[in-house]
């Protein structure tokens, strides 16, 4: 018997499509761009905003299932994963195999086989935590895609089980409170022990933490919406929190200036840093939900990077490879700059191809029974038509079927009731979630177009 309906998301407009967090992608991804051109020394740190990013939006796209029909199909949500993610990307590895053929001796071949194999079985992240070096000039970047794909296959299976027991789901920020201190604490241990600071920048283990402060956020606001914290903790506090939606996102941007080397020891990131550029993340992701202020929701729903944000899953994909060759081949020659714009030009049209081409035709032909219980193909059709989004974190911007609060007049907040264009009964979310996408990636600054 499904549960009773719960309130509605913020900036749900048809289908609950919120442009904003479209916005934050498109800075997180061009930031990982301008960095693997060596011109944002700590443009690694857009890995965070995407994991915030997809903890948030995952985590709300389940609860709302659960809460809405009374339980989490998870083959359904893992088939939306695998159709949002695996065609674009097969092709991208697909693409890498007659050019290395062609242009590449033996050792790099074999070198790039290990890779796609890492890559296509979603390990590429252990496998570059044990051997930073050993990442090629094609799949240095999709240790990320491994990370959130672990993700998506354990988190849902964890919030099943947790959902079982209601003692438990009322204890669920506790819950995640406490893993992301074990996180934090597990960090220092390794630190004390030895490891370089790229074993804990690239291993599951040590960089969950930033999915788990999204989790921890959509739980927040969804029992906010529901009514079910203390006033203190409730929808005051956090439109108050959503406020300072600006400056948390200013404070992640210097930081993207200013974030240090990762080669070495572990540096201040590694004690604690990443966990404060996660939790900035995580106020600049509330203030673009929230819509507050106006004028910060306004700036990132602005149209180019509203389409940026849209195509960023398959910009992350291909603007590695470019940006190698354009630091290889272009940089000598024309200088960084010249040669950063060249290879953006070249990874939009890149992306372009992809995303038209290839991830919105699969997702049109996507079979029924991938949608989520209790959602039709003519509720579906609005969420898409509205901007259905897959960017580098895995999952749509499209939020209907999460709670929320609407922007009511004035700016006032309203509960948008289910079943209503941005209410929690839309498909938007729980429907048709997309899948998987990077979250960005690191490369040491002392070797132009590695792997990151």
């Amino acid at each position: 018997m499904p549960a009773r309906s719960v309130p509605g998301i913020a900036g749900g407009g048809p289908g609950g499509h919120n442009p904003a967090l479209d916005g934050l992608r498109a800075i997180a991804v061009l930031t990982v761009f301008f960095h693997h051109m060596d011109l944002v020394p700590g443009g690694y740190l857009g890995v965070d905003l995407f994991l915030v990013l997809s903890g948030f939006l995952i985590t709300g796209l389940l609860l709302a299932e659960h809460d809405r029909e009374g339980w989490i199909s998870l083959r359904a949500f893992w088939a939306r994963r695998a159709f949002r993610l695996l065609p674009a990307f097969y092709i991208f590895v697909a693409a890498g195999i007659p050019l290395v053929l062609i242009v590449k001796g033996a050792d790099d071949q074999w070198q790039f086989l290990r890779n796609a194999l890492a890559a296509v079985f979603y390990v590429a992240n252990i496998q570059r935590a044990l051997n930073p070096p050993d990442s090629g000039a094609w799949f240095g970047h999709v240790w990320t895609l491994s990370l959130e794909e672990q993700f998506y296959l354990v988190w849902p299976v964890a919030l099943v089980l947790i959902c079982r027991s209601r003692r438990l789901r009322n204890r669920l920020p506790e819950i995640l409170v406490s893993a992301v201190l074990l996180v934090l604490i597990w960090r220092e241990v390794l630190i004390s022990a030895g490891v370089s600071n790229l074993r804990i920048y690239y291993a599951p283990d040590t960089r969950v933490d930033a999915l788990l402060v999204g989790c921890l956020l959509a739980v927040w606001r969804y029992e906010a919406a529901r009514g079910t914290v203390t006033r203190r903790l409730g929808t005051p506090l956090l439109e108050r929190v959503a406020r300072f939606g600006p400056a948390g996102l200013l404070a992640v941007v210097v930081l993207f200036a200013v974030g240090p080397d990762l080669t070495g020891p572990p540096t201040w990131l590694a004690r604690g840093g990443y966990l404060l550029v996660a939790a900035l993340a995580a106020v600049a992701i509330l203030g673009a939900d929230q819509r507050r202020p106006g004028w910060y929701y306004r700036a990132l729903s602005c149209a180019p990077a509203s389409w940026v944000g849209r195509i960023s899953y398959s910009l992350y994909l291909w603007h590695f490879p470019v940006t190698g060759v354009a630091n290889d081949s272009l940089v000598p020659r024309f200088g960084r700059i010249p040669s950063a714009g060249a290879a953006l030009v070249v990874s939009l049209g890149l992306a372009s191809a992809s995303y038209y081409l290839v991830e919105r035709p699969v997702q049109r032909r996507r079979p029924a029974w991938v949608n989520a219980r209790g959602t039709s193909a003519s509720r579906l059709r609005p969420a898409f038509a509205g901007g259905e989004v897959a960017g580098p974190i895995g999952v749509t911007t499209s939020a209907a079927g999460a709670p929320g609060m609407a922007s009511g007049p004035g700016g006032s907040s309203i509960a948008s009731p289910a079943g209503v264009p941005g209410g929690g009964g839309t498909a938007g979310m729980a429907g048709t979630a997309g899948t998987a996408g990077p979250a960005g990636s690191a490369r040491p600054a002392s070797r132009p177009g590695a792997g990151a």
